[in-house]
């Protein structure tokens, strides 16, 4: 019975430490949106969380730790979206429009990640935490190998041209993604009928491209 008490004891005490990093970087994200990476210091977001300084300490070593921590989160999800996504019904035009209208709904829903994203490029490349960087670009790969596999049953079935699956899908999450950067400043805007469309356009570029094709008769 101890033993059971224990366990329930480090179980409630492991959930207590995730709720605290999550209220962590929660306010770093909300203060690295406002004011900017570089001029947001670890005091103003341990005042924000509601924390002291030590407790930002115990749970990351730095300020640009608490920024890979949130894209960590990010890209976790986008890899758990590309899984959803190949679940849908259908072949791989079914599958990438639904995996393309998931990433648009959800880079509109979380712009200002992507917009720290863009402004802060020159905080990826500290040596200190290259391996963190090294995880993150292996489920940017992780992501475009789940497209991938869409694609490779399509070319098995004859129904797309028998190219590289793999390069095929960098392709599309390429487009997905430009397209989402392109629009970062009116995703707040963005109705779903919009996104509807816009997953409609890239898509049919994807597979149809874009040159009119005239009927013989």
């Amino acid at each position: 019975m101890k033993q059971v008490k224990s366990n329930h004891t480090s179980s409630r005490k492991e959930r207590e430490k995730v709720a605290r990093q999550q209220e962590i970087l929660k306010a770093a994200r909300e203060l690295f949106a406002r004011k900017g990476y570089h001029n947001t210091t670890l005091e103003e977001i341990a005042q924000h969380a509601e924390f002291g300084k030590g407790t930002i300490y115990n749970y990351f070593g730095s300020k640009e730790e608490l920024l890979y921590g949130i894209i960590d989160h990010l890209t976790r999800d986008v890899v758990a979206l590309a899984q959803d996504s190949m679940t849908t019904r259908g072949g791989a035009r079914e599958k990438l429009t639904a995996y393309a209208k998931a990433m648009i709904a959800y880079s509109r829903a979380n712009s200002d990640v992507f917009r720290l994203i863009m402004r802060e490029t020159d905080c990826f490349r500290s040596e200190e935490l290259d391996g963190k960087v090294k995880q993150m670009r292996a489920r940017v790969r992780r992501v475009r190998e789940i497209i991938g596999g869409a694609i490779k049953e399509e070319i098995r079935a004859k129904k797309v041209k028998s190219l590289d699956a793999l390069k095929l899908a960098a392709l599309f999450d390429s487009m997905v993604r430009s397209y989402c950067l392109s629009r970062f400043g009116k995703f707040h805007y963005l109705e779903n009928d919009e996104i509807d469309d816009s997953v409609a356009l890239v898509v049919s570029v994807f597979f149809d491209g874009v040159v009119e094709r005239k009927v013989k008769g």
